[in-house]
């Protein structure tokens, strides 16, 4: 089943918007733990692995790790909300998100290394690097992170996905994918 550029393009506008209004929301939407988060995270977690599993060309090697966060998003949404909003499962929340960032930076970051030669390239390259360094500043201060703090961050990486998933978008509206199989530049 093939996606259409179009509808990439929707999925990453509504996790952008999920974005923007966690970023101008901090400090209100991190105090809804027990209620929006949760239900925002399974979504952006669907979206995510939707926009990867429909994509035109399926590459099972570059797919695993962006396929995997998008689980463990859904994983964390279902746990925050049927169980302590403050850990997920066995793990306390910043930790996992730290986790997170750095496993979908990398992923990203993955992605982007095999499509160099796209006009694309820095924004995906760009969306990797800012998950992974997002990642390292919470991994490395996790305990002393705010509430505030993680909505900032969590705003951001949506963000950084949102832009993510639409450059993907736009190399299958410009069929970059082909080009580059005709040996061809994009």
């Amino acid at each position: 089943m093939r996606m259409n550029w179009t509808v990439q393009t929707v999925l990453a506008g509504v996790l952008a918007a999920i974005g923007l209004y966690i970023l101008f929301n901090p400090v209100t939407v991190t105090t809804l733990v027990g209620g929006v988060i949760p239900w925002l995270l399974v979504g952006a977690g669907g979206i995510y692995i939707l926009a990867l599993l429909l994509r035109s060309r399926l590459r099972p090697l570059s797919m695993v790790l962006p396929g995997l966060v998008g689980v463990l998003l859904v994983y964390s949404g279902l746990s925050l909300k049927f169980g302590d909003p403050t850990r997920v499962g066995p793990i306390g929340l910043a930790f996992l998100f730290a986790l997170l960032l750095v496993g979908g930076g990398i992923a990203k970051l993955l992605m982007a290394m095999g499509v160099r030669r796209s006009r694309y390239f820095p924004i995906l390259a760009g969306a990797g690097g800012l998950s992974l360094l997002m990642g390292v500043i919470v991994l490395f201060a996790w305990s002393s992170v705010s509430a505030g703090f993680l909505g900032v961050v969590l705003g951001l990486e949506l963000l950084a996905d949102a832009a993510f998933i639409a450059a993907l978008a736009f190399r299958d509206r410009d069929k970059e994918e082909a080009k580059e199989a005709l040996g061809l530049d994009s």
